[in-house]
């Protein structure tokens, strides 16, 4: 695996898994199993039934800060169910949590492509270059603090 992950990257598994735990989830097929099970079991859509993932929790337990993000590659767009999903919990969210923590928002990230290798990837629909995201993403830049283009 970490073979073909070199072949389509400018890091291997050892630059990255270092920082942080691996991954468990593997191939994904859990997801991919309940997923069909859902919508083989389910209410369907059309009766108003709606089921969608949040793509990633980040939170920094020593700042207390939290923000909820959303990923779309190939420059796809949030379909209206799932923004106003979002929309709702980034509203509540935004009334407040525990006492000492900061909620930081909701952001979207969207590639143009698939990576940063190939195309331009955004932030809330600006243009952003990948430090700036590190920097973004471990708390350590505020939006407003981003070059952006």
């Amino acid at each position: 695996m970490e073979s073909n992950i070199q072949q389509n990257t400018l890091f291997s598994l050892k630059d990255i898994l270092p920082k942080t735990k691996p991954e468990k989830a593997g191939a994904r097929d859990h997801d991919m199993f309940f997923s069909r099970w859902i919508r083989a079991n389910l209410r369907d859509s059309y009766k108003g039934y709606r089921c969608y993932d949040i793509d990633f929790v980040l939170w920094d337990k020593n700042k207390k800060e939290l923000r909820i993000i959303e990923l779309k590659s190939f420059n796809k767009e949030l379909k209206p169910d799932h923004r106003l999903m979002l929309r709702l919990f980034d509203n509540q969210f935004k009334k407040g949590m525990d006492k000492g923590w900061q909620y930081k928002g909701l952001h979207l990230i969207t590639f143009e492509k698939n990576t940063f290798e190939d195309g331009k990837v955004y932030l809330n629909k600006k243009e952003i270059n990948e430090n700036e995201l590190i920097e973004f993403l471990n708390f350590n830049i505020e939006e407003s603090q981003l070059l952006i283009n």
